[in-house]
C-alpha cells in the first residue's frame, strides 16, 4: 500500500510517501500510523471530542476518491491521500 502525506499531514509524519504492508480496516492503519508517528499525529487524527471518531477536518482519499463508507476495508494494494483541505478566498 501507498501513502500519500499532503498538506498539514506531511509536516508531522515528515514524509511526502511510505509504502506500508497493511490490509485490514482503514481506522486500524490510522491506529498504526499514530503509533508511528506520535501525539502530533494522533491529534490530528483523532476527533477531537470522540477519540474513538476520525477527525472530520482529515481527509482521506483511498486510489483518489472518498471511500463510501468511514472505516472501508483495504486490500492492502490501494493507494492512500492523507491530508487537510486547504480553504481561502
Amino acid at each position: 500500500m501507498r501513502l500519500n502525506f499532503l498538506s498539514g499531514v506531511k509536516e508531522i509524519v515528515g514524509l511526502e510517501e511510505l509504502e506500508i504492508d497493511y490490509a485490514g480496516e482503514l481506522s486500524g492503519l490510522l491506529q498504526l500510523l499514530c503509533e508511528r508517528y506520535g501525539e502530533g499525529l494522533r491529534r490530528l487524527v483523532e476527533d477531537p471530542d470522540h477519540a474513538e471518531k476520525r477527525n472530520p477536518f482529515l481527509k482521506v482519499l483511498v486510489d483518489g476518491k472518498d471511500p463510501p463508507e468511514a472505516n472501508p476495508q483495504l486490500r492492502g494494494d490501494e493507494t492512500l491521500f492523507l491530508f487537510l483541505p486547504i480553504a481561502g478566498g
